[in-house]
């Protein structure tokens, strides 16, 4: 279903439904890029980590596993707890994953969010509708409000001039 299927089955939906279609769709190949880009760089940081921990963990791993020639109670013990290690390690990576595609998600729509009621707002004025106004959320940074103040001054500025040209 393309992008335009999904905007016109929003709008037959009630507007708090349409508009959690249109924010979730809004922009999800650049969650998913900045998603993978953040998710790329932990796998190399974990493999970088491991490869420094196989260094400086070795020698003490094969000292104590080699007490003699059969296995000991000491190699049992390590190996039982690097099964435990690693379990936990993939529990708390499943659960940084989730994590940061939370914070992924969250940050996008954060700066990626006010272009909707930009582009509304232009989409608008260029039909001729000068009446139209910038409505952004209360927790919107600074610099998205003070151009959404600039955008307004311009429809009012335009609103303005065709009063006076009829």
């Amino acid at each position: 279903m393309s992008s335009s299927e999904v905007l016109e089955q929003a709008a037959v939906e009630s507007p708090q439904q349409q508009r959690r279609v249109v924010n979730a769709i809004w922009q999800p190949f650049l969650q998913f890029k900045l998603l993978m880009y953040m998710l790329g760089l932990t796998a190399v940081v974990a493999v970088l980590l491991g490869v420094f921990l196989y260094y400086a963990f070795s020698d003490l791993i094969g000292t104590v596993a080699m007490e003699s020639g059969s296995r000991s109670y000491y190699a049992e013990m390590i190996d039982i707890q690097l099964v435990y290690l690693f379990r936990y390690c993939g529990a708390l990576f499943v659960l940084y994953v989730l994590l940061l595609a939370t914070v992924c998600i969250a940050y996008t729509h954060r700066l990626i969010g006010p272009f909707r009621p930009y582009t509304r707002h232009i989409d608008q004025l260029v039909k001729g509708d000068y009446s139209s106004r910038v409505k952004l959320r209360k927790g919107d940074l600074d610099m998205f409000v003070d151009f959404g103040e600039q955008l307004n001054e311009l429809a009012t500025s335009l609103e303005a001039k065709e009063k006076d040209s009829k």
